[in-house]
């Protein structure tokens, strides 16, 4: 069954096209990747997905309804997360905010609010760091809390726009490993410019460069990745490097 439908879907920033004729079907229980170079429209189209764009031309539905109405049923981590660090917020206060919308009615958080925000610590194994200041975490625990904070909304689908931009080659490994194991109840949608990586680890790939195409990751190749990126590039693993050591025109 598809959770992610998107028909002939086209979107324009003005007078640019960022995104044309755009067809793709996502399963339940993928673990896809968006790859493309800057600009090429990767989240755009997971702004399309979320509801917080509209297509100029085309249908998204996403768990059967528009991406507006699926919305309470997916889990966000934006790229970057606007918390002020002098803020004195504790771990739980930030994944509690992941209860706001979730069919609250006004007043404070419920008992069962205090439950899945714990909950969701205990499944990226910050159980014990609930009171400790967000601020004086590390970034791979921020970024472990912010999925807490995804999942304590008790999403189908997480959608996560470069979740390890910022993180080091030991820590990012980590991560994906936490996002596998999220990945047996859970569809994941990633934007990620880490392809190499992150390929061993998605099972689906969608290259988008204006126009979108879905692949297996293991039918990926070399003349695929130079298509999407307009260069001669060679998909590496991090933990080889070339020789003389240069990663330059490497994905």
């Amino acid at each position: 069954m598809s959770v992610i439908e998107v028909r002939q879907v086209s979107f324009s920033y003005g007078p640019h096209r960022v995104l044309e004729d755009v067809n793709l079907s996502v399963p339940q229980g993928d673990f896809a990747c968006l790859v493309g170079p800057n600009g090429g429209g990767k989240t755009t189209l997971l702004k399309l997905l979320l509801g917080l764009l509209e297509p100029d031309a085309g249908s998204i539905r996403v768990l059967g309804r528009s991406p507006r109405e699926a919305r309470r049923r997916i889990g966000y981590m934006p790229q970057h997360a606007r918390l002020d660090p002098l803020f004195p917020a504790t771990v739980l206060d930030v994944v509690l905010m992941g209860r706001l919308g979730a069919g609250r009615t006004l007043g404070g958080y419920s008992r069962r609010d205090y439950h899945l925000a714990r909950e969701a610590l205990h499944q990226v194994a910050l159980a014990d760091l609930a009171h400790r200041s967000f601020a004086a975490l590390s970034g791979g625990q921020q970024q472990r809390v912010l999925i807490a904070r995804a999942l304590a909304g008790q999403p189908d689908i997480l959608m996560l726009d470069e979740p390890t931009s910022s993180l080091d080659m030991s820590v990012e490994q980590e991560l994906y490993d936490l996002l596998q194991r999220l990945n047996q109840r859970l569809t994941i949608l990633l934007v990620s410019h880490d392809l190499g990586f992150v390929s061993q680890f998605v099972k689906t790939v969608i290259c988008v460069n204006r126009r979108v195409v879905a692949h297996p990751t293991s039918s990926l190749s070399g003349e695929m990745i130079n298509q999407l990126y307009g260069a001669a590039m060679h998909m590496v693993r991090h933990d080889h490097e070339p020789a003389g050591g240069d990663l330059s025109h490497h994905v």
